[in-house]
């Protein structure tokens, strides 16, 4: 049985090694995020910073958000398949978010390797694309 607890004990600590540090995920979210930044909006801002709001203590967020506005005459599907393909290419996978509704179309991708997810929001009023950025809650 001692045994037992010490094998337990050994991989939990093995486990919780395993999980990325607060600044290597929030490195990758800020590179990645400059990479989809490239992308024409007019009226573009980008903000970076981290959150600790609703994590346990000791731990945070990073954030990456891209808001502006398609170029008139710009398809959305367009930039939508542009930015897929971008976070495609970066390691990310299809997750499961919201449907499209009344005029929003809604992607969701994830780097489970460092908890990073990006939420692609396309919609008719402006700022039409919105691209947020964030790492799980890690230690910092």
């Amino acid at each position: 049985m001692r045994r037992f607890v010490m094998c337990a004990l050994a991989a939990g600590l093995a486990a919780a090694g395993c999980a990325p540090a607060h600044g290597e995920a929030a490195g990758v979210l800020r590179e990645d995020g400059a990479a989809l930044s490239r992308i024409e909006l007019s009226g573009k801002n980008v903000r970076t910073g981290d959150d600790a709001s609703g994590c346990a203590p000791g731990t945070r967020r990073g954030l990456y958000t891209i808001t502006g506005d398609l170029a008139p005459g710009t398809e959305s599907s367009a930039v939508a398949t542009a930015l897929a393909t971008e976070l495609h290419t970066m390691g990310y996978q299809e997750a499961d978010g919201p449907d499209a509704r009344f005029g929003v179309t809604v992607s969701v991708l994830r780097k489970n390797s460092l908890d990073i997810t990006f939420t692609v929001t396309l919609r008719g009023r402006s700022p039409n694309v919105e691209v947020a950025g964030m790492t799980g809650c890690l230690p910092a």
